[in-house]
């Protein structure tokens, strides 16, 4: 990974961070966290989650293939955003 693609990534991990915190009142102990496991996550909350993702960065996301995975913690959220073009 480059210096600017890391740059890239430590900036969308930490919106994401500041957006589960603003959007679901939760604090983050680690990007790594798996938020569902810990109880921080549940379906209601999730849904929350992903309509603030698509209004913070202007995008619709594709949830055909819906995959829990992908939200389990924010730097899965920040790889799959990546994978859908976001940059943050």
């Amino acid at each position: 990974m480059s210096m600017t693609e890391e740059a890239t990534a430590g900036a969308l991990t930490a919106r994401l961070t500041d957006l589960v915190r603003d959007q679901l009142g939760v604090e983050v102990p680690s990007p790594a966290t798996d938020l569902v496991a810990e109880g921080l996550l549940d379906s209601l909350a999730l849904v929350t989650l992903i309509v603030g993702m698509e209004d913070a960065f202007g995008t619709r996301l594709p949830l055909d293939d819906f995959d829990i995975d992908r939200f389990r913690s924010v730097d899965a959220m920040a790889d799959y955003l990546t994978e859908v073009g976001v940059t943050g």
